[in-house]
């Protein structure tokens, strides 16, 4: 192993996680939650879908994202995450606020101009 990668016990039962690798797979899911919120946005703003309603359907873009992205992993999240939660709900944020910015933009360019 190289100096240069670091390497930190994640749990007492001896699981390693390198610090690299897991900065790779947070930068990663930051993408993927922003293009599912885009991608909800546009369908929400599309089918002229309002209020509460909307905010659902990018909570169930990006479940169905996020189960994707397990399905491609096999199934095997806590490899890739220290909380297998964290692929379901980190960086959640960033892909709402992106969520409404295409939502208020689609719709707006089909429905009121």
């Amino acid at each position: 192993m190289s100096s240069n990668m670091k390497v930190q016990q994640k749990d007492e039962d001896g699981e390693f996680l390198q610090m690299a690798a897991l900065q790779q797979n947070v930068r990663t899911l930051t993408n993927c939650r922003i293009f599912a919120g885009v991608m909800a946005g546009c369908i929400a703003g599309l089918l002229k879908i309002e209020g509460l309603l909307g905010v659902g359907v990018f909570i169930l873009v990006t479940l169905i994202h996020s189960l994707m992205i397990a399905a491609k992993m096999e199934f095997e999240v806590h490899r890739h995450f220290p909380k297998s939660r964290d692929l379901f709900v980190s960086q959640f944020g960033g892909g709402l606020l992106s969520f409404i910015l295409f939502w208020t933009l689609s719709f707006d360019m089909v429905h009121i101009f």
